[in-house]
């Protein structure tokens, strides 16, 4: 490990204690000058803000644009995009996931998931950073659907313009809840993505499979929810919690939201066409 980087880990960045075993090694590339990136990202919220703008008036204006025009195939690049989102993804859940289930299966570790900032470890540090600049990157999704013609739901658009917003203001916070959102978010899309990916490449994956994904979402946004709303609890009860009050109502606000428009897809996509699929095999 870099010199440079055990003096970071020495001064407690943020107050947190890297207390990891040393089995859990960590890659060259992974090391970095934290406290360039948080102030990085601290003093520049308003890309968050810029970028979502940007991205409303492309993804509306392009729709206009094609309304008279072909639709593109995009079949090759649209396999490629989500190809590389999927192992983005893949390699994220794989780097994040060891620390999580470290801290959460030691005493209180639901407590100290949520509240304390200590457990952490260098690879989680760079996929969190990573995962802030890669909602931006998301943003692309949108662009495919457009530019392919096929219907753009509210939830398609909202979910990423809001996920990318609240991460990014809230990433300077560097709160121990976060690990829960990045873990979750890169599990569900290491599952997501490669489908998408099948999908475009032309490969018939089981309509079971659409569902089960439809259901990991709902239940990302079920635990989301339910930790951040924990975690208020947790404050309320009198004991220490490291959150704050604008993150806490940042996430009860996205998770809150999502919890509707995911449920509502759930129902559509799961229970209701599931019961009509059943009905015609009876009929």
């Amino acid at each position: 490990m870099k010199n440079s980087t055990l003096l970071q880990l020495q001064r407690r960045p943020f107050g947190w204690t890297f207390d990891i075993p040393e089995t859990f090694s960590n890659f060259e590339f992974e090391e970095l000058d934290y406290f360039y990136w948080h102030k990085l990202i601290q003093s520049n919220s308003k890309w968050a803000f810029y970028a979502g703008a940007l991205y409303i008036v492309t993804i509306f204006g392009l729709q206009h644009y094609m309304k008279n025009k072909r639709a593109l195939e995009l079949k090759r690049l649209l396999f490629l995009w989500n190809f590389f989102l999927g192992i983005f993804s893949i390699i994220g859940f794989w780097r994040t996931a060891p620390e999580f289930v470290y801290v959460i299966s030691k005493p209180g570790g639901f407590f100290n998931s949520i509240c304390v900032k200590s457990g952490t470890n260098v690879p989680l540090v760079f996929w969190t950073i990573v995962f802030a600049f890669s909602k931006f990157l998301e943003l692309g999704d949108t662009l495919f659907i457009v530019l392919r013609k096929r219907p753009l739901i509210f939830l398609q658009w909202y979910h990423h313009l809001v996920t990318m917003i609240v991460v990014w203001v809230v990433a300077p916070l560097v709160e121990p809840i976060v690990r829960w959102y990045v873990v979750l978010n890169y599990g569900v899309h290491s599952l997501m993505y490669p489908y998408f990916a099948l999908r475009a490449g032309g490969v018939k994956v089981p309509h079971s499979f659409a569902n089960l994904i439809t259901t990991l979402q709902l239940t990302q946004m079920v635990v989301g929810f339910g930790v951040n709303v924990g975690s208020m609890l947790i404050q309320k009860s009198g004991y220490e919690c490291a959150r704050y009050d604008s993150s806490i109502k940042a996430f009860a606000i996205l998770y809150g939201s999502f919890l509707i428009l995911f449920g509502k897809l759930f129902y559509d996509s799961v229970l209701k066409s599931g019961r009509s699929r059943r009905k015609e095999k009876i009929l």
